[in-house]
């Protein structure tokens, strides 16, 4: 049974209102298990069964060892842990040592009944070959399922659109009748299918209540599809798809080796205007993306446009060449009245095109199955470099008639169609939070429902069906109005915009103003930063009424990836009040009060004030700030988010407070010297993205070389405190405040290499299992990004992972985990060194996983931990003296200092067994006794 959560779902017809005897009570969270899921890579199914790699070997022991894990589940190929907290699961996951081999190469994969014909393969003859790509993206809400197994049932509280399905697939797999599980609506929007099914099985047997999480981070699906004509006119297309037209199982019934039987879904007819269609697999299998991913609206997008281009190429009129093949009368009246409706055949103005596409659905899902006929036109106008669709002709017919909608409702239907399919530009500079209703600020086109026939003189009905070819039809209007294709859908308003200019128009501009620009803006740059001395920006009184919820917002964001609140509080202090010390090689830089404090703070200044500071390293009284400012990397961050940042900033509360001052030694205190060294390297420059790299990496590099200012750390710097350029200095290694900053590129002492997960969960949490704990100046900046949506923890993730991939012949990182693991361990060498008896005095029994379970917090593996791979000791001291008491993350465990428990003797000597028994392969580190003795003066962090 299936028991609704809330009125919305109540309207669902597979939701039974029948709850018998089970407790629908959701478990609290006290009483959870919870379980996470190792998938194999590159997952493919061939319409029935699963085909992709198979498990050759699986080693679990490091997994089990870990604390808190409950069970490992290996069933087939299904691979899970459960664990008592999320980070446990996940952390014995990344322990699992396995090996996967490729299934036996199998043919084409078809499916019956989706589409296909039976027509013979098409002759070696001239052919037109093109290949159209549809993106989903996932949803950003949370997925979860909880699962409890008991003497009456099973429940899982989980969302979902196949209700039906998923209870007897659940019931297969853990062989219960389909009357003992009960389904309870969750409430989340997203599709749950996967995550409940893994919940089922890891629940059940097991006495406890289990919650799977879904990883809400998964990249946007692309459903690629080839379509080819044998020959010009065709006898035959064929229609090649990555992802199968057809309902699948779950990943885990296909893991589990569960062989599925071909369930009709929404197909288009098996013939494009009368001439066969062939559908196969791009490959020897099809990919397995989400539950709700199948290719129909990416069939009729590709078979349209297709066509379209083939129109074109034979000089033939789209809709002429429709009619004078379709033989389906209903089809055939839908056309002519959508076309005369729109006034096809008349001339559209200069500037401006129309695009038709059409399609004959057939929804096996409904019992009998049902045939939709939909035909869209669509007509744009270009105007300089913008596209605006101003009309849509819409009309559809359907063998059994939809419910009844007022001619409002469904004009709105189409217009949020259009909308749906025209994103919002692909920004760098765009917050993950900040995306909603951007396409309302579309301008809304004039839209025409054409009714049909069987429903004159009666509400209206509308399909959902209906608007499958809304982007056929645009993509057809634009190359009407700008001789441009666009092969991928949804568009974005990037792809419409560039599509108003040709390549080598574009090419012209670019070079044109970007060389006459730069001229001009280096120019003028040059002479600003050269003065040594400015003038002084006028105080003002601020009104921060005028700033949106919205503009706060998003400057609080901008605020966290810039470290703002870290650099400018005390320890100890209120926050942005200033007064922290920051060490340099040239003294002692105390940071400012940055609250809108008119006396003690920045209250009296104007956004222009504020933007020099920022950008070109000036105060509001012409005064030169030190480069400790990173004003180098905040001269990147976009004028939207400077405004943003401004206002956030100038609503805080007001606090008056007077940091210590800056007194530097001659020649440094000498102020007006930072106008040579703003000449010599700053670039006061807004990002530009690279217009060869993907949105995710440009928004990574944004945040990265921007606000969050990595290089500022990460990066080595010259004699002169400037970060030193070139490709093989980028975040290469540095120091910053008595730490060492470790290298990011190629000249990382990692001993496992970086991947963009083990980043993001570093930079989300402060952990890696791989790696370590978030320790020093890094674990604040964590405790920031953590409150930054999770897509932009991916973006920096993805560009970081992106500037130092790890070479294709790496082996598996939990293998070369566990080689380095177990060395630590059958090192006997350092058995004799006067450091043992120190290591297992103060630290294996949080350190060394041959002393049982951890008694606080996470054990950081040593063996694994860059710092003792480094060339410099630097962080092992400081972690040593000061220990670690404001951990990054829940569950990490707090770490003791020893400054006032171990002399300089004693840490040497312990310092020295660690790098002999974790860091074989590296010499010892020398003048350790001066650095230990440097490190101890310091205040620790």
């Amino acid at each position: 049974m299936t028991v609704p959560a809330n009125t919305q779902s109540q309207h669902n017809p597979n939701l039974a209102r029948h709850v018998g005897h089970h407790d629908l009570a959701l478990p609290g969270a006290g009483d959870l298990l919870h379980g996470t899921v190792l998938r194999p890579p590159d997952m493919r199914w061939n319409g029935h069964a699963y085909c992709g790699p198979v498990l050759q070997h699986i080693q679990v022991d490091p997994a089990r060892h870990v604390p808190g894990v409950v069970d490992i589940v290996i069933r087939h190929n299904f691979v899970a842990v459960i664990a008592s907290q999320p980070s446990q699961a996940a952390h014995a996951r990344a322990q699992i040592q396995a090996q996967w081999r490729n299934a036996e190469p199998q043919r084409n994969a078809q499916l019956p009944n989706a589409g296909q014909s039976d027509a013979t393969p098409p002759p070696a003859a001239p052919s037109t070959t093109l290949s159209y790509t549809w993106v989903n993206t996932p949803d950003d809400a949370p997925v979860w399922a909880i699962a409890r197994h008991t003497s009456t049932g099973l429940t899982i509280w989980a969302s979902t659109g196949r209700a039906n399905q998923l209870r007897a697939e659940i019931a297969s797999l853990c062989g219960l009748p389909a009357e003992q599980i009960t389904l309870v609506a969750n409430g989340l929007p997203g599709e749950g299918y996967d995550t409940a099914v893994d919940a089922a099985l890891l629940a059940f047997g097991r006495g406890k209540p289990v919650r799977v999480q879904h990883d809400t981070t998964a990249a946007p699906t692309k459903i690629t599809l080839e379509l080819q004509a044998d020959r010009t006119p065709a006898s035959q297309y064929i229609e090649r798809a990555n992802i199968a037209n057809a309902r699948r199982p779950s990943v885990a019934a296909l893991l589990c080796g569960v062989e599925h039987q071909y369930a009709g879904t929404i197909a288009q007819s098996n013939a494009l205007y009368g001439i066969p269609v062939s559908q196969q697999s791009a490959g020897n299998a099809y990919s397995i993306g989400p539950a709700n991913d199948t290719p129909t609206a990416a069939s009729v997008f590709a078979r349209e446009s297709f066509f379209d281009e083939l129109c074109a190429l034979q000089n033939h009129d789209p809709v002429q060449a429709r009619l004078d093949t379709i033989t389906d009368p209903s089809g055939k009246a839908l056309i002519e009245s959508v076309a005369q409706q729109a006034g096809w055949f008349d001339q559209p103005q200069p500037g401006a095109g129309k695009g038709f596409a059409c399609a004959q659905i057939i929804d096996n899902e409904q019992d009998p199955p049902q045939t939709v006929w939909s035909a869209w036109v669509a007509e744009v106008a270009v105007s300089g470099n913008a596209i605006d669709i101003t009309r849509l002709t819409v009309g559809h017919t359907a063998s059994s008639l939809a419910s009844a909608s007022d001619t409002d409702k469904i004009e709105n239907q189409v217009r949020d169609t259009a909308r749906g399919l025209l994103g919002a530009p692909d920004t760098f500079d765009q917050w993950a939070d900040a995306n909603a209703n951007t396409a309302g600020a579309l301008t809304l086109p004039e839209v025409s429902v054409v009714p049909q026939q069987s429903a004159v003189g009666t509400p209206l009905a509308w399909h959902p069906n209906a608007q499958l070819p809304a982007a056929a039809a645009i993509a057809n209007a634009i190359y009407k109005a700008t001789g441009t294709r666009i092969r991928q859908a949804p568009f974005s308003a990037n792809s419409l915009l560039s599509s108003t200019e040709t390549t080598e128009n574009k090419r012209n501009k670019r070079w044109a103003y970007g060389l006459l620009g730069g001229i001009a803006a280096g120019a003028a740059g040059l002479v600003l930063t050269a003065l040594p001395l400015r003038g002084a920006i006028a105080p003002v009184a601020v009104d921060t009424s005028i700033y949106s919820a919205a503009a706060i917002e998003r400057g609080r964001l901008v605020a966290l990836a810039g470290d703002c609140m870290v650099c400018h509080t005390a320890e100890g202090g209120i926050e942005n009040t200033g007064g922290r010390a920051l060490d340099t090689p040239f003294g002692t830089v105390y940071t400012t009060n940055i609250t809108p404090d008119p006396k003690t703070g920045i209250g009296n200044w104007s956004y222009a004030a504020f933007e020099r500071a920022m950008r070109e390293g000036i105060h509001r009284d012409g005064r030169h700030l030190y480069p400790v400012f990173p004003y180098t990397a905040f001269a990147k961050i976009s004028d939207a988010d400077m405004q943003s940042l401004y206002a956030y900033l100038m609503t805080r509360e007001p606090v008056s407070a007077t940091p210590p001052k800056t007194e530097l030694a001659f020649p440094y205190n000498a102020r007006p010297l930072m106008a040579g060294w703003n000449t010599l390297f700053h670039k006061n420059e807004v990002y530009q993205p690279d217009p060869t790299q993907s949105t995710l990496w440009n928004r990574g590099a944004y945040l990265v070389q921007g606000a969050g200012h990595c290089t500022a750390c990460h990066s080595p710097r010259n004699s002169m405190g400037a970060e030193k350029s070139g490709a093989e200095n980028f975040l290469a290694g540095g120091f910053a405040d008595g730490w060492e900053a470790p290298a990011l590129n190629a000249l990382s002492k990692a001993p496992i290499a970086w991947t963009e997960d083990t980043l993001f969960d570093y930079l989300r949490t402060g952990y890696s299992s791989v790696h370590g704990v978030a320790s020093g100046p890094m674990g604040p900046v964590v405790q920031n990004l953590a409150q930054l949506p999770e897509a932009d923890v991916r973006a920096m993730a993805h560009y970081l992972a992106a500037i130092n991939p790890p070479p294709a012949s790496a082996e598996p990182s939990a293998l070369t985990a566990a080689k380095l693991e177990e060395a630590s361990r059958s090192n006997v060498g350092v058995m004799t060194l006067p450091g043992e008896a120190l290591f297992e005095g103060a630290c294996a029994v949080c350190h060394d996983a041959r002393e049982g379970p951890p008694l606080f917090g996470a054990r950081p593996s040593l063996a694994l931990n860059t710092n003792l791979h480094s060339d410099h000791p630097d962080n092992v001291i400081q972690v040593l003296m000061h220990g670690i008491d404001d951990p990054t993350g829940q569950g990490l465990g707090y770490m003791p200092g020893f400054k006032d428990s171990l002399n300089d003797a004693q840490i040497r000597e312990l310092i020295e067994y660690m790098r002999a028994r974790f860091a074989p392969g590296k010499p010892q580190w020398q003048g350790l006794d001066d650095k230990i003795s440097s490190i101890r003066q310091m205040h620790g962090h």
